[in-house]
């Protein structure tokens, strides 16, 4: 009988821990290195757009605080998603109408075209587009 309630007590003490870890996982806002990621997106778009010296510290202080807007709107894409996307896409209004005056048609037509399909970890200007 010992060892039926010890394994019993066992048991919820591992669903109660499984259960709390899940829950702070949930909680915790994804993070992200904003100055790193601003950087490597305007070294990415140099590369393709030719930017001018006066170009890049414009585009490196409207990435950072696009970067910077998104990571406080990214709970609610867990908690709200239809208000999360209305941001969302507010916020990318913003940024492109921040870019336009910034860059040349030329230069402007080319980051559009940079889109990636899709959603992608691994390019880092996926963080401007999705």
């Amino acid at each position: 009988m010992k060892k039926v309630f010890f394994l019993l007590m066992l048991a919820a003490v591992v669903c109660y821990t499984v259960n709390a870890a899940a829950n702070f996982g949930l909680s915790q806002a994804p993070t992200m290195n904003v100055d790193g990621t601003a950087n490597s997106i305007v070294s990415k778009l140099d590369k393709s757009l030719f930017l001018t010296e006066q170009q890049k510290p414009k585009l490196l202080t409207i990435v950072t605080s696009y970067l910077q807007q998104k990571i406080n709107i990214l709970p609610l894409q867990q908690s709200n998603q239809k208000a999360y996307t209305t941001k969302l896409n507010s916020m990318q209004n913003g940024l492109h109408n921040r870019l336009k005056p910034l860059l040349t048609l030329t230069q402007y037509t080319e980051f559009m075209g940079l889109k990636p399909k899709t959603f992608d970890e691994t390019n880092v200007l996926s963080q401007l587009y999705y």
